[in-house]
């Protein structure tokens, strides 16, 4: 059928024209991405959840996968390193439906070089009480690490983070229902529900140096004739504090020609000199084996060469 390739294309017109969120935004390891079909799809994957990324994105969607799901990435990020340092992020996950109506998923994710690092460990429970609608949640720890830093060259005194490390527990709620429209999803997640503090009586006199904000997201997928992605979502950032933002997300993706899809999406933060990222990607399937590439770029960065995200699912 040509109509549906035709409006796949037009969304993924669409979906590169947008901006993405500015660097600075990214307050937890949560929001910088997962799997590289997400990120290209420029994280708007709340609505959408049907991978091992559900772990991440809506724990809803862990009740609606058919198969068991082994996924991993990596990520080579915009920088080289901290003086030689190794910098990089990987994220493992892995999603397991218990008859017809329970998932199960367990994911692990770390961003950081070899001198530090942040860290999550997730485990996702899914229900699907009818058969169009599903609920999930999310139980994880978030942790940072520091390695050896060097005493201060001057002064002698030791950095107040050296070989440190502290966490907490959050929760995530999420909810995916498959719409009476055809095609038509629609997905929400809260974010740090409990708005854990990874640092608490880690950092001297800053009580509040760890505290992660609660966010949300809310958003619709529309799926065409079974070759085609279109998706949209409204994430609010810091919903319970003075300075929150909010950004409007789309993303497409398209098969070309059988197992292989192309994706670009991207999104634009609603405040002054808001910069944006750009991202696009390549998928391609081959029986139960599926291979993702992504690529993101800052464009208020314009001296990095942006992040290349690999992604291998196996589905069993």
């Amino acid at each position: 059928m040509r109509t549906p390739r035709v409006l796949g294309v037009a969304a993924l017109t669409v979906a590169l024209l947008g901006l993405s969120v500015a660097a600075h935004a990214v307050n937890n390891i949560q929001n910088v991405g997962a799997g590289a079909r997400s990120a290209a799809l420029g994280n708007s994957f709340v609505a959408v959840a049907d991978d091992g990324d559900a772990v991440f994105y809506n724990p809803a969607g862990v009740a609606q996968l058919e198969a068991r799901q082994l996924m991993y990435t990596n990520v080579s990020l915009f920088f080289g390193g901290i003086e030689g340092d190794d910098l990089g992020q990987h994220v493992v996950s892995y999603a397991h439906p218990l008859g017809s109506r329970l998932g199960v998923g367990l994911g692990y994710e770390r961003i950081g070089s070899q001198l530090m690092s942040e860290n999550g460990a997730f485990l996702s429970l899914g229900y699907r009480p009818t058969a169009g609608l599903s609920v999930g949640v999310n139980a994880k720890y978030l942790f940072w690490s520091v390695g050896d830093i060097p005493d201060d060259p001057v002064t002698g005194q030791a950095d107040p983070l050296s070989n440190k490390s502290a966490g907490a527990i959050g929760l995530d709620v999420g909810v995916l229902w498959k719409t009476p429209f055809w095609g038509v999803q629609m997905g929400a997640m809260l974010k740090n529900v409990n708005e854990p503090n990874v640092a608490r009586d880690s950092v001297p006199g800053e009580s509040d140096a760890g505290a992660l904000p609660m966010d949300a997201s809310v958003g619709l997928a529309y799926r065409i004739g079974g070759v085609s992605l279109v998706s949209i979502e409204w994430v609010g950032r810091d919903l319970t504090g003075d300075d929150m933002d909010s950004r409007l997300v789309v993303g497409g993706e398209t098969e070309l020609v059988q197992g292989l899809q192309l994706r670009a999406g991207g999104s634009k933060l609603f405040q002054e000199d808001a910069a944006g990222d750009l991202n696009a990607g390549l998928g391609y399937s081959w029986r139960d084996v599926h291979f993702d590439y992504g690529y993101h770029i800052p464009l208020d960065l314009t001296e990095t060469n942006g992040a290349h995200r690999f992604s291998f699912a196996y589905r069993f």
